[in-house]
């Protein structure tokens, strides 16, 4: 059974690599393999499913080699005949909502209020203030507070070059990331629930701070020199100053503000869906750090720094 669900894994991860080449997928994959075996032999006591656990679903170990070199992170397609559904059902409930909302704005104010999660929605989500997770949207511009949250999580590891990248995946906040020259990087954060053990995972090539579970939050992060940054996300505003690493943010709704090293050059991939980019002038330096920025709706600047 612990072969069959190996080869499940494997056979997962390299579908969702399949626009790789084929001699880069196939080396992903063989790496992948070689871990797994090498920690049921380290941990004998462990189960295949919860070295599995720890290393992380096929899709989301894929979608990091993905980001890592550059391609959008895979997101399964519907079906044909469910999308043509989808849209007709949707649209029809569109309209339907779209006669509810004329007749409640002829008769009653257009607004939402929720004491419990501290949330007020006026004219349609065109003005969203969550109180909770500290995001304020105002049509298609974005705010967060960095500030209001009260559970602290700090510390602090030291990366080695086998494992020389850090994750940070999120739901919401305030993320401040610069360089440090100490080889450990290092991690201050407030969050809205606090924290959990299990927040900070070592793994094979990485170091992961997920906090995906804990709603809106804010951390103050160091990065060592020539290390590589992964940032993931849906709501936040996402700050990076003097980057000296090779940084790769994908969130959904927000703001980016990039402050450049003057004196390090960058190659830079920028991606913005609805809003305002900057233009960044890439270098062709072989030793540049890679900058690479995918953002769906929200503005994306170059500012000056400190």
């Amino acid at each position: 059974m612990d072969n069959q669900n190996l080869e499940q894994y494997l056979f997962e991860l390299e579908k969702h690599l399949s626009d790789f080449p084929p001699s880069k997928r196939s080396k992903i994959v063989s790496e992948n393999h070689q871990h797994i075996l090498e920690a049921k032999e380290k941990f004998p006591d462990k189960k295949l499913s919860e070295i599995l656990d720890d290393l992380g679903s096929a899709q989301k170990v894929a979608n990091h080699y993905r980001l890592d070199s550059g391609y959008k992170t895979f997101k399964p397609r519907k079906h044909p005949f469910l999308k043509w559904f989808s849209i007709t059902f949707l649209g029809s409930i569109a309209i339907f909502f779209l006669f509810i909302t004329v007749m409640v704005w002829k008769f009653t104010p257009i607004a939402k209020f929720d004491e419990k999660t501290q949330r007020v929605i006026l004219l349609g989500g065109l003005i969203d203030i969550n109180g909770t997770s500290g995001k304020i949207k105002v049509f298609d511009q974005y705010q967060f507070v960095e500030n209001k949250f009260t559970n602290q999580f700090d510390g602090s590891f030291e990366l080695t070059t086998d494992m020389n990248e850090i994750l940070v995946n999120f739901e919401s906040g305030v993320f401040n990331f610069k360089t440090t020259t100490s080889k450990k990087a290092s991690w201050n954060c407030k969050l809205q629930m606090p924290p959990e053990k299990d927040i900070v995972s070592i793994l094979p090539h990485a170091l992961e701070i997920n906090l995906e579970a804990y709603g809106g939050g804010s951390c103050d992060i160091e990065v060592p020199v020539d290390a590589t940054l992964t940032v993931t996300g849906t709501d936040a505003q996402v700050n990076i100053e003097e980057a000296e690493f090779d940084v790769m943010v994908e969130f959904e709704n927000g703001n980016l503000n990039f402050a450049p090293n003057p004196e390090v050059e960058y190659s830079y991939d920028v991606r913005l869906e609805n809003g305002q980019a900057d233009p960044f002038d890439s270098s062709t330096r072989p030793n540049a750090y890679e900058v690479k920025f995918y953002l769906k709706n929200g503005n994306i600047r170059k500012v000056s720094g400190p």
